[in-house]
């Protein structure tokens, strides 16, 4: 055992020397809890997440996974189900579904190729449940992906102003789906991604029967891209990620956003809800529940107004549903 942890410690320090990549250097804090520890349960987990009077709901499996339905389509996000992710980062909770537990899967959605994001463990399970159903990924991830029998759709991404922050729309099985704006980083290795200019991150737009989700992936805060999706889309549940972060109080630190800015980013995309995502499963550099346990606060001190002092359409507090890993929300009922 002594052996296998030197082996493992030595090829962590090694990789983390040479790309210089923070997730690696998480890894490396968390070894012991992946030698030794297991994550903790979710008790009474969902086992019928699908029901038939729902319009909108969401199940946040945690990191950045979100089960949605809509209406009668079922659509994940980033999937990732696995205790250990990348071999290397134990999650500090389970996964808040058991696979088997989804009846019927219309869509995936990845947003990039970072290890926290794009699973292979968890792509091929869902690969052998759900043979027929469609992967939908940014253009540059497709170097990174083994074969599959699910369909694979590859989109262009729009990560700059000149592109009017959109990518490319394309109606998959009945669901319209656009690639927009995100301030990430493409690569799956750490040197590939900041070494190079790797292309291949993005945020969704997803329609379908009248209901719009927005879904960021990774992503910094830009005060212009945001804005304009506002103006553009009508969206009802915006899924924004709070970290990782080491001062969650600001906007956000290189190509994430924080606490704060998660807030800035919903009131320029005028959303009606917001789930926060990408806190509480992976130790990166503090407790992985800090970033909510800020945005509590600032949903407290803000009350009635927006980060930017205007009176809001509604408090925080109401827009804003936090999660705990295996819960859902039902938004709309037929």
């Amino acid at each position: 055992m002594k052996k296998t942890k030197y082996l493992i410690l030595l090829t962590l320090i090694t990789s983390a020397f040479f790309s210089g990549c923070w997730f690696v250097r998480a890894g490396m804090r968390n070894l012991d809890n992946v030698i030794f520890d297991s994550p903790a349960k979710v008790k009474n987990k969902i086992q019928n997440p699908i029901k038939d009077n729902v319009k909108l709901s969401a199940l946040w499996v945690g990191q950045s996974t979100v089960l949605l339905q809509i209406d009668d389509k079922v659509i994940i996000t980033d999937p990732v189900f696995e205790n250990v992710i990348a071999g290397f980062m134990m999650r500090t909770t389970e996964a808040g579904l058991d696979i088997s537990s989804i009846p019927k899967l219309d869509l995936i959605l990845v947003s990039h190729a970072h290890m926290d994001h794009l699973s292979f463990p968890s792509l091929d399970a869902l690969d052998k449940r759900f043979p027929h159903t469609t992967l939908v990924i940014p253009d540059g991830v497709e170097k990174y992906l083994p074969s599959y029998d699910m369909k694979i759709v590859k989109m262009r991404t729009g990560n700059s102003e000149k592109r009017n922050y959109i990518g490319e729309t394309k109606i998959i099985d009945g669901i319209k789906i656009t690639t927009v704006y995100a301030d990430h980083q493409g690569g799956r290795f750490g040197f590939d991604s900041y070494l190079w200019d790797v292309p291949g991150y993005t945020g969704y737009i997803i329609q379908y029967k009248g209901i719009t989700v927005y879904f960021a992936g990774d992503t910094s805060y830009d005060d212009k891209a945001f804005k304009e999706l506002g103006r553009k889309f009508n969206i009802n549940l915006a899924l924004i990620p709070v970290g990782p972060c080491r001062e969650c109080d600001s906007i956000g630190n290189f190509r994430h956003v924080a606490s704060l800015g998660a807030l800035m980013m919903l009131d320029d995309l005028r959303a009606k809800y917001m789930i926060p995502i990408h806190f509480g499963t992976i130790e990166y550099f503090n407790d992985p529940n800090t970033p909510v346990y800020v945005l509590e606060d600032l949903i407290n001190k803000y009350d009635t107004k927006t980060v930017t002092g205007i009176a809001a359409s509604a408090p925080y507090k109401d827009k804003i549903k936090i999660l705990k890993a295996g819960g859902q929300y039902i938004f709309y009922k037929n």
